[in-house]
């Protein structure tokens, strides 16, 4: 899983899924719009501070989970995630179902933290370094690039999402960092993968309008602008 991310931005690769056309000229300033920032940052902590854990920088990797509960707590707050069930959502084709889901039937908070663009036709070349590049820059929020990108592409791209259920991931992270409080860096490494293990990808059609979630509760009082 954690290749998959990307330091700093938390953003994911993924392949091909079945087509969704859209306008590239309004396509990324909405796509990108979805994503929630401070989820994106809590993951890209999340993977930075096991890679923290397994060199036996404990001291950074406490940091990096204090962070990422104040992230998750400030993007239980931005109107990005929205409440559905798991097995309501069918994983995009591209991807395996995670290796740990929610309970059936159990709504929860659902973050947008990463997403993506692909094809399912074979593209030359020159055409599959600007669908890189549009990625590239969509991962920078640089919208106005992704959609010259996307005119050199010139075919349907399709959007794939990874969401995050927010109430299960923030329990993860208080795990770690009540195991980093009691010295147990083993178990904090466990908890942050279960947060890593808990995301899902979908297709772009399953994002429904957003509703507010409610703030996971935290035990620290950092902040991090």
């Amino acid at each position: 899983m954690r290749r998959l991310f990307i330091a700093g931005t938390a953003l994911f690769t993924f392949a091909a899924v079945p087509a969704l056309a859209a306008s590239p000229q309004r396509m990324a300033d909405k796509d990108f719009a979805r994503l929630s920032k401070d989820g994106q940052k809590a993951f890209a902590d999340i993977v930075q501070a096991q890679q923290a854990l397994g060199n036996n920088q404990n001291g950074q990797a406490q940091s990096l989970i204090n962070d990422a509960q104040v992230r998750l707590t400030k993007a239980a707050k931005d109107n990005r995630a929205f409440l559905k069930a798991q097995d309501a959502m069918q994983p995009a084709p591209s991807h395996a179902a995670p290796k740990r889901a929610v309970i059936t039937g159990v709504e929860v908070h659902w973050l947008p933290i990463g997403g993506e663009y692909a094809v399912t036709e074979a593209l030359a070349p020159e055409k599959q370094t600007a669908l890189a590049q549009a990625n590239t820059h969509l991962k920078t929020g640089d919208t106005k690039l992704v959609n010259q990108d996307l005119q050199v592409v010139g075919t349907d791209v399709q959007y794939v999402v990874a969401l995050a259920p927010l109430e299960m991931v923030s329990g993860d992270i208080n795990r770690a960092s009540v195991f980093m409080d009691g010295g147990d860096a083993k178990m904090a490494t466990e908890a942050l993968q279960n947060a890593l293990d808990s995301v899902l990808f979908v297709s772009d059609s399953v994002v429904v309008t957003a509703q507010p979630a409610i703030a996971p509760a935290h035990k620290t009082s950092h902040k991090k602008s």
